[in-house]
C-alpha cells in the first residue's frame, strides 16, 4: 500500500479531450512532475469542451487506473448528477490535498470550495486561477463572474485556501481581488520532452505562419487577419483550433474572404496535441496576438520545436526580440505586427535557422530550470 500523500485534482476537461487546450496540457505536465511524490487522482468530465456526446472507449462513473498507470481517474457522467459524484469521489479518495484548476467552474471549482466552507472537505485546498483574474478574462461574461467574486469574499473562502499563482503578475491579480490571501508562485509547467532541432526550407519573400488557439475573441484571430491585410510578402496562414464563438468566427470568415491575393489562409479545424508537432515544424512563425495568456502552451510548444513566435505583450513571454526568439508587441500597434511579419518573410535560410535555434535554446533553458519541482512541492506542504 502506498504511503505517499494523496492529491486529488479537479479539472473540467482532460485527456482524451483536447479542445480546452492549455489547462489539459498543464494538468498532464503536472502529473508527470508529481507522480513520484504523490498518489494522484484526477476528477473530470466525460465530455470534451463544446461537445454533447461523451468520449468513446472510456469507463465513466467510477475510479479507474489511467492507461499510463501513473494515476487514477474518474470521468463524471455528465448526464447524471455531477455534484453527487463529486461528494462521493472525495469521500472515496480521502485526499490530503485538493488542487482546483481555474476559478469560475460551477461544478469543478465553486462546488468543492462550498464543500470546504461547509466543512465536508477537511484537507488542504489549493486553487490555481489560471489567468481567470486578469482584466482580459474578467471582461468576458462579467455578469456571471463578478457575483462569484463577491460571494467568495463574503464567505471568506480565500482565507480557507492557498492560491497557486503561475507568475508574479497573477500573484498581484489574486491579491488585488482577495487581499490577505496566501499565494505561492510556481511557473506553469511546460512539456519537457523536447525533440531534436529540425529546420524547414525558407525562401526570402515567403512566410508560412500558423495560429493555434480556440476561435474566441480573447485569442484575437480577427486582429491578426486585419494586421495581415497590408503585408506585401507571400504569406501562407494555417489556422488550427475549435470554433468556440460562432458569431466571432463569422466575422473572421468575412475578413478571410477579403484578404489580398498574396495571402493564402487555410482553416484546418481542431487538432489533438500529438498531431501538432509535424504541422508546427512545417511552418516558420507562430502567431498569437492574444488579449491575455496565463502561460500559453501553444506558444511554448512552438519555442520547444525551435519556431520563433509573434505574440502580444499580454503573456509571460517577454523581451523576445533581443534574444532573437520572436516578438512580443502591444495590441494598440497593429502596424508593428505587420512589420514583424514582413521582416520574418524576408529571412533567408541562414537567418531563419539562426532565429529558430535561438527559440529552441530558449525553451531548453526553461525546461531545465531545477527550481520548478521545488516550487510545486512547496504548494502541497
Amino acid at each position: 500500500m502506498s504511503t505517499k500523500p494523496v492529491l486529488l485534482i479537479f479539472i473540467d476537461w482532460f485527456s482524451p479531450g483536447y479542445k480546452a487546450g492549455g489547462p489539459i496540457a498543464s494538468c498532464l505536465n503536472f502529473i508527470h512532475l508529481m507522480k513520484k511524490d504523490y498518489s494522484l487522482y484526477v476528477f473530470t468530465s466525460d465530455t470534451d469542451l463544446g461537445e454533447t456526446e461523451p468520449y468513446k472507449n472510456i469507463i465513466a462513473g467510477k475510479w479507474i487506473e489511467a492507461e499510463s498507470n501513473d494515476f487514477m481517474i474518474y470521468y463524471a457522467e455528465t448526464r447524471k448528477p455531477v455534484l453527487k459524484q463529486i461528494r462521493e469521489g472525495v469521500a472515496a479518495v480521502k485526499p490530503d490535498f485538493i488542487y482546483l484548476n481555474h476559478l469560475f467552474s460551477p461544478k469543478f471549482v465553486v462546488y468543492p470550495l462550498w464543500l470546504k466552507w461547509k466543512g465536508f472537505i477537511k484537507c488542504k485546498l489549493v486553487v490555481c486561477p489560471r489567468g481567470a483574474l486578469y482584466e482580459s478574462a474578467l471582461a468576458v461574461k462579467p455578469y456571471k463572474k463578478m457575483p462569484f467574486m463577491k460571494l467568495f469574499r463574503w464567505m471568506g473562502i480565500h482565507k480557507k485556501i492557498r492560491f497557486h499563482a503561475t507568475s508574479e503578475r497573477e500573484q498581484k491579480a489574486i491579491l488585488d481581488y482577495f487581499p490577505g490571501s496566501e499565494v505561492l508562485v510556481a511557473d506553469d509547467l511546460p512539456n519537457t520532452k523536447q525533440p531534436v532541432f529540425k529546420t524547414t526550407q525558407k525562401t526570402p519573400g515567403v512566410l508560412k505562419c500558423i495560429f493555434i488557439a480556440r476561435i474566441h475573441p480573447i485569442k484575437n484571430l480577427l486582429f491578426l487577419l486585419s494586421a495581415l491585410s497590408p503585408v506585401k510578402s507571400g504569406i501562407q496562414l494555417t489556422i488550427i483550433g475549435p470554433v468556440e464563438d460562432e458569431m466571432y468566427w463569422e466575422k473572421c470568415k468575412a475578413v478571410l474572404s477579403a484578404l489580398p491575393a498574396n495571402i493564402h489562409a487555410h482553416y484546418a479545424g481542431a487538432m489533438p496535441n500529438h498531431a501538432l508537432l509535424p504541422v508546427l515544424q512545417d511552418h516558420h512563425l507562430f502567431i498569437l496576438p492574444t488579449k491575455g495568456e496565463n502561460f500559453g502552451h501553444a506558444i511554448f510548444e512552438s519555442l520547444l520545436l525551435g519556431r520563433p513566435v509573434l505574440i502580444s505583450d499580454q503573456t509571460p513571454w517577454l523581451h523576445l526580440k533581443e534574444m532573437q526568439v520572436g516578438w512580443d508587441l502591444p495590441l494598440d500597434q497593429p502596424a508593428d505586427f505587420a512589420a514583424a511579419i514582413e521582416t520574418a518573410a524576408g529571412w533567408d535560410q541562414f537567418t531563419f535557422d539562426q532565429w529558430s535555434r535561438c527559440a529552441w535554446q530558449y525553451a531548453k533553458k526553461f525546461i531545465e530550470n531545477p527550481d520548478l519541482k521545488r516550487d510545486y512541492l512547496q504548494l502541497f506542504s
